[in-house]
Formats: C-alpha cells, sequence, structure tokens
C-alpha cells in the first residue's frame, strides 16, 4: 500500500500502549469469546413481538398506527428480519473482507503476529455470529410464515462498493473497505443495545444479541487499535486519502436503509407502503443524531488526521465537527 512518500507520520506516542492493548485483546479471547461458551438453543414465545416498534422509522407515521395488530406484527418480524441480515451484510462483506486482507499482509502497520492473531479470532467471532443470527432468522421466518421475504442490499454496502469503484489503486480500495469495517465495528455494539437489555422481544432475540453485542464491544477497541498501527505506517498521501473517505461510512451506518423497509413493505402487501415511507424521506434519509461518533472523531485526533485542514473540513461537510 505504501506508494512512496515518508511512512510514520503523524502521532505516534501511543503506539507500545497500542500494541500492549491488542495483545491483550489477543490473548483474552479463550476466555471471552461467545464462540467458545454453550450454544444458545432456539425456542419460539408466540405471544411476544419480534422487534422493537420504536425501532422502526415509520412508527409514529399515520399509515402504521391505523394498521391492524395482524399487520403490525408482521412488520416487526421483517424489522427483525432486516435487522439480522444487516448484521450478516456488515459481517460478510465488510469487517472479514478486511481482515482477509490484513491476514495476507496487505495492510501497513498490521502484519505482526498479535495483530494476525487477534484478526484470525475476529473472523471466528464474525462468522458465529452469522450462524446466530441465521438461525435466529429461520426460526422467525418458520413461525411468522415469512419463507419468501427477501431482504435486498443495504446501502451501507452498496455505498461502500461505490467509493471503492472511484478508485484505480487496489490500496485504495483497501483503504476503504477499512475504513467502512472501522465505523462499524465501533458503531455496532451501540446498534445492538436496545435489542439485548429488552424483555418487550422474543426472549431467543435478545440473547442472540445479547451474544453478539458480547464480542462486538471488544471488537470496537481492537479496530481502534489496529487503525492506529495502520495509520503510522501510512504515507502523508495516504494519510490524506484516509482522512476523506472516514467521515463517510458514518453517515453510510446512520442510513435509515427506506429502500429496504419499501421492498419488505411491499412484499407484505402493507397498504400505501410508498406513500408512507415517501413521507420518511422528507425527514432525512439519515439519522445521525442516533449514532455516538465521537469515538470516530477522538480516534482521528489522536493519530493526528485533524491537524490537517482538508481533514478537518472533510469531518465537518458531513456534519461530524464544528
Amino acid at each position: 500500500m505504501n506508494n512512496g512518500g515518508s511512512a510514520g507520520l503523524g502521532k505516534t506516542d501511543d503506539l507500545p500502549h497500542t500494541k500492549i492493548m491488542l495483545a491483550r485483546l489477543a490473548n483474552n479471547w479463550p476466555r471471552r469469546a461467545y464462540v467458545k461458551k454453550q450454544e444458545l438453543e432456539p425456542f419460539f414465545e408466540p405471544d411476544k413481538e419480534d422487534f422493537l416498534e420504536s425501532l422502526l422509522p415509520f412508527h409514529a407515521m399515520p399509515q402504521y398506527q391505523s394498521s391492524s395488530p395482524e399487520m403490525k406484527s408482521r412488520i416487526l418480524s421483517c424489522g427483525w428480519l432486516m435487522y439480522n441480515a444487516k448484521t450478516v451484510q456488515i459481517e460478510t462483506e465488510i469487517v472479514n473482507p478486511t481482515c482477509l486482507d490484513i491476514i495476507k499482509g496487505t495492510m501497513p502497520g498490521l502484519r505482526t503476529a498479535d495483530s494476525q492473531k487477534a484478526v484470525c479470532e475476529t473472523m471466528v467471532d464474525e462468522v458465529y455470529h452469522v450462524h446466530l443470527v441465521e438461525q435466529a432468522s429461520r426460526l422467525t421466518r418458520h413461525h411468522r410464515r415469512l419463507e419468501d421475504v427477501v431482504v435486498p442490499q443495504f446501502n451501507l454496502v452498496r455505498y461502500m462498493h461505490q467509493r471503492q469503484q472511484e478508485y484505480s489503486e487496489p490500496w485504495q480500495r483497501r483503504m476503504v473497505q477499512f475504513a467502512t469495517a472501522l465505523v462499524s465495528e465501533t458503531f455496532i455494539s451501540d446498534y445492538l443495545h436496545l435489542l439485548s437489555e429488552t424483555d418487550d422481544i422474543q426472549s431467543f432475540n435478545r440473547m442472540t444479541v445479547a451474544a453478539h453485542r458480547h464480542d462486538e464491544m471488544v471488537h470496537s477497541p481492537l479496530f481502534q487499535s489496529l487503525a492506529q498501527l495502520f495509520l503510522s505506517e501510512l504515507t502523508e498521501t495516504q494519510r490524506a486519502a484516509f482522512a476523506d473517505v472516514l467521515p463517510e461510512p458514518v453517515l453510510w451506518f446512520a442510513d435509515r436503509e427506506l429502500d429496504i423497509w419499501l421492498a419488505l413493505l411491499q412484499q407484505i402487501g402493507f397498504p400505501k407502503a410508498e406513500e408512507m415511507i415517501q413521507e420518511c424521506r422528507k425527514l432525512g434519509t439519515a439519522d445521525l443524531a442516533s449514532l455516538d461518533y465521537s469515538g470516530i472523531v477522538s480516534l482521528a485526533a489522536e493519530v493526528g488526521l485533524l491537524d490537517s485542514t482538508a481533514a478537518r473540513d472533510s469531518f465537518s461537510r458531513r456534519g461530524l465537527i464544528i
């Protein structure tokens, strides 16, 4: 990925501490990882809903509020299937490909034994998470008679691929993938938080999300440590490119995925689906206020990315700093 110029630019004072943190995270995996624990046994509670109504982007819309209890329940089940499908796409199309790049030795600063070990462990975690949520989705599809519902590709993934296509160099495309993985692993713990602690949904659904979140709370500091080591070996040109890209996945992650919702609502025969989703679009396609993106901004400041006027402008244009 090094295309010339001086590597190791930026702030490196914290790198020894970062390497110690990375080693600790890697060595704790056998005791910490949920894949090492007893597997959850699926069970279904027919009188409980599958998803939280408050997480629906249209829960206050009159079209939804006036629906029958049966239709509302089907929509909530679709919300759960969509939630799981987004998890699968994040793991398989964003995080694991990034881990493979690191294992292949194509990412500067991440060729050490501890980096490789931690990333291999993370891949095992992520594949296990796919198993967990796919199991939960199969249970819901069967009991709610939603076997034929198809969840399209999410904008988070689609935008990442579109951004990658704008670049001609492999290192640039890997950079976009890494930035998206970093943002996703930083935010996903909060994304899972509400469902992991509520008693208002299926107990098995809650337990599935809680198991996933248990691991993701470690993945966030892991990826931030990887980012610090990665950025410490980039050239000035590469750092500027990364600083320009990094704010974008924050907005992609905040996308309300209204196109996905429209597709699901149409598949289950919800009346006035287009009208309701169109009204949602008027309120904005992204919900940036729902994300605590301070960790991304702090990381950028700690590694010196925000020392550049161009980088600060990039973060400011996306509304992440004033």
